[in-house]
């Protein structure tokens, strides 16, 4: 008679995170751009250490710190085809220092 036959252990896959500091569209450096996430006011906001430029987007229990930055880079995006100011269509920004082609 043998031994029972062990079962191998289960291998759990690491699950990749997700980068909370970005590249400043505006200066481009990397890791300068830090994202602050206020569930209870339901504000997210983005600022920049060194140029000073920051954004701030409405956000809920869903939103990650990569969701607020994308979502800045598609109002960059847009206020520099459409020729308006960042934040026209309802969201609040505050853009501070340099200009949307520097990157």
């Amino acid at each position: 008679m043998g031994r029972r036959a062990k079962k191998a252990p289960v291998q759990t896959k690491k699950r990749a995170t997700l980068a909370k500091r970005f590249k400043c569209p505006f200066c481009a450096n990397d890791n300068v751009v830090e994202c602050k996430m206020d569930h209870r006011a339901g504000t997210g906001s983005l600022a920049c250490r060194l140029c000073g430029a920051s954004y701030q987007m409405p956000i809920h229990h869903l939103h990650e710190p990569v969701d607020v930055f994308s979502e800045w880079l598609d109002d960059c995006e847009a206020a520099e085809r459409g020729g308006g100011t960042v934040g026209d269509a309802g969201v609040g920004a505050d853009i501070g220092g340099g200009t949307v082609g520097d990157a």
